[in-house]
């Protein structure tokens, strides 16, 4: 990738960044509108001789076409020469999580003063002690139910060349023992360079999901699919992104998968959703629950032009594959808990305002609202989130890393919606431990089937029902500050789009969540 694009796709290793970037383009030649595009006109013409995008057995088309909203239009061509479909340009999104620089510090001996560990006002950030007692995981773990005999498999875009270093720190630190870390690349790998930022920031990531996925879960194995990235472009990204979800699928490995990665629904062409969808059929059907972050942009996404496939405006909008309703989406949160991790509240996560993201959660332009959703959600879209984790970087986690900034090992909070990702992932082994080490699978159906019973509702959730995703940006351009604020949306009670149907009260879920799974959840998504 050239040094021009690389600049472009990754400043402050944030897609608040790529957006920011965005914006400013697009103001300077009158081009933003806050656009809601919750519906459009037409629908999706269905490719006859779509490209394979994985030489692992991603499948080149769909048995079926989407089931799209009433009006909805989705570009079917990306720009010549786009992988699999996908638009050429890389303003599409493909970013992972959120570091807090200025909390840092480096490691040594053990011998550490992470400041936000030990405060009650942002920013703060939570212990795996902490946020195990704020979620209700801790009572789980201590009648054994601790993920043993369970797999979490966590798709990453780069190799992470530390990891098994860093999550051995990360134990030690926090008194967790080593769990079987199993490090698999299908496609080969891509030379690790410290220079590149795309590199470092999805290292970063990588270390991330595999010390909070094994947080939550203790005792289950953790493997991680490398990516092999052949073009260094969102597009390209995303590409090896969707090739090593496959491969998780096709080789049946586990029975969760965590996805901490998105990008616009409308920079993708129906070809790439509809070969993404098929392989979240396979999931299903073999009963693998499939996860995916809602996106740290608010209701903020880029629109591209269909034509060129380069970001034409920012909208109102969600992200793929959290919009896709075999996956289960999650949003995020702001946590507020006491000393000892006791759940005190939480709010909408917005610090959009302070750059520092803000949960997404919208409606989609491509998938109609599915039978699950029918009694929950207002019109005729697919709603995102399903459910929410916390993410705001002011009250983030501790991540040990190496590779994030390389030649230093760090402690640093972080935050995201790429955070809720690996630990409800986590969270989930422990569920299908406890429902009799089966796998629950498809579980969006029976969520949704619980909120519509109050007291079952209310024992198994956190209703969030502060704040909204109104992503609001400032861009210098020139002597002058630039401002501008695409509309979201608010948090209500029961479900609504920042924040889905809530946060986990997991000891309870674990009981309640198999008595709401019916065979055939999901068959005719």
């Amino acid at each position: 990738m050239q040094s021009s694009t690389r600049r472009l796709l990754y400043v402050a290793l944030s897609a608040t960044g790529i957006l920011a970037i965005t914006l400013g383009i697009l103001l300077g030649s009158g081009m933003l509108r806050a656009s809601t595009r919750v519906g459009a006109t037409a629908p999706v013409k269905r490719i006859a001789t779509a490209q394979n995008l994985a030489s692992g057995g991603m499948p080149a088309s769909t048995s079926s076409p989407l089931k799209m909203p009433p009006g909805s239009s989705q570009p079917d061509a990306a720009a010549p020469g786009a992988p699999g479909g996908m638009p050429a340009s890389g303003n599409s999104g493909v970013t992972p999580m959120r570091p807090q620089w200025g909390e840092a510090v480096k490691m040594n001996n053990g011998n550490l003063t992470l400041k936000c560990l030990n405060s009650n006002v942002a920013p703060r950030c939570y212990s795996p002690q902490q946020i195990r007692q704020a979620y209700g995981v801790t009572p789980l773990l201590q009648a054994g139910i601790t993920g043993k005999g369970r797999i979490i498999t966590l798709i990453e875009a780069f190799q992470d060349p530390t990891i098994a270093s860093e999550l051995a720190l990360f134990d030690q630190t926090f008194g967790l023992n080593n769990p079987q870390l199993n490090i698999l690349t299908p496609f080969g790998k891509t030379p690790f360079d410290p220079k590149d930022a795309a590199q470092t920031a999805f290292a970063g990531e990588t270390a991330l999901d595999v010390e909070w996925a094994h947080a939550m879960a203790p005792d289950a194995t953790i493997d991680v699919v490398e990516g092999n990235v052949k073009d260094e472009t969102n597009p390209g990204q995303l590409t090896a992104l969707l090739q090593a979800t496959n491969f998780a699928v096709q080789s049946n490995l586990g029975s969760v998968i965590s996805q901490s990665f998105g990008v616009s629904e409308q920079c993708l062409s129906s070809t790439f959703i509809q070969q993404a969808h098929q392989i979240y059929e396979q999931a299903r059907a073999q009963k693998q629950t499939v996860f995916a972050s809602a996106g740290d942009n608010g209701a903020a996404a880029i629109q591209c032009n269909t034509a060129t496939g380069m970001a034409a405006s920012i909208v109102q909008g969600i992200e793929y594959p959290a919009s896709d309703p075999l996956v289960t989406s999650v949003g995020g949160t702001s946590l507020q808990a006491a000393a000892d991790g006791t759940y005190q509240s939480e709010v909408t996560w917005n610090t959009s305002q302070q750059n520092a993201g803000a949960t997404g959660g919208g409606y989609s332009v491509v998938f109609a609202r599915p039978p699950f959703q029918q009694h929950v959600v207002l019109g005729n879209a697919r709603g995102i989130a399903d459910i929410a984790f916390n993410a705001n970087p002011l009250t983030g986690v501790p991540v040990v890393t190496s590779s994030l900034k390389p030649g230093q090992t760090l402690l640093i909070p972080i935050g995201g919606t790429s955070l809720g990702v690996p630990a409800i992932a986590g969270i989930t082994a422990l569920f299908d431990q406890a429902a009799g080490n089966t796998r629950l699978g498809f579980i969006n159906s029976a969520l949704y089937r619980i909120q519509q019973h109050p007291d079952i509702y209310a024992a198994t959730f956190h209703d969030i029902t502060q704040g909204n995703n109104s992503f609001f940006f400032q861009v210098a351009k020139g002597q002058n500050i630039m401002s501008a604020e695409i509309a979201g949306f608010n948090a209500q009670p029961g479900w609504d789009p920042p924040t889905g149907l809530g946060t986990f009260i997991a000891d309870a879920m674990a009981r309640v969540l198999p008595e709401y799974i019916h065979a055939n959840d999901g068959s005719t998504l």
